[in-house]
């Protein structure tokens, strides 16, 4: 779990935190990242690390709820179509680190999140009972980073906006929206 207070203190040293993270993640794999390399890059003391996340997975966790907490901001205004582009640029755009991580094989730290946060913003504009809104975005953040693991493993050729056109075509996202 991360610990992070609304101050600039702990604010800015979670963003040398998460700095550091996407810089490893452009050198190294995943798992070989510890604690010490982060705190390193970061410039930052042991117990900072510690006060703030309990562990590096809880990082990644806070990375990717700050970037899924501000695509879902907008789930009431955008089209399915639009918002689906917007959870695949929200991953695709992460100068591969995401995309690291789930080549890890810790996707579920993004699926996670982007179920959580999607979850959120549905309830907040009132849509659907807690089990169908559970369903539906278990299915979406899956089939999402599906369609991410095999477009990364064919040489990245399709664009967003072609993949998730392949998520509408297979899912039929006209189901999927606002039940």
């Amino acid at each position: 779990m991360y610990h992070i207070r609304n101050d600039k203190r702990c604010l800015r040293s979670a963003e040398a935190i998460s700095e550091a993270l996407g810089e490893l993640l452009d050198r190294k794999p995943f798992m070989d990242i510890t604690v010490t390399d982060i705190q390193r890059t970061a410039g930052i003391g042991r117990s900072t690390f510690y006060r703030l996340f309990d562990t590096i997975d809880d990082v990644v966790r806070f990375i990717v709820d700050v970037k899924f907490h501000e695509i879902a901001s907008h789930y009431d205004v955008m089209d399915m179509r639009e918002f689906t582009e917007s959870c695949l640029r929200g991953i695709i755009d992460n100068d591969g680190g995401l995309i690291n991580i789930m080549s890890s094989g810790r996707s579920d730290l993004i699926t996670g999140s982007l179920r959580k946060n999607l979850h959120e913003a549905a309830q907040a504009a009132g849509e659907g009972s807690e089990t169908e809104l559970q369903y539906k975005f278990a299915v979406f953040s899956s089939a999402c980073l599906s369609v991410i693991r095999v477009w990364n493993e064919n040489g990245r050729k399709e664009s967003i906006e072609e993949l998730a056109a392949y998520l509408e075509q297979y899912l039929n996202m006209a189901r999927l929206s606002r039940l």
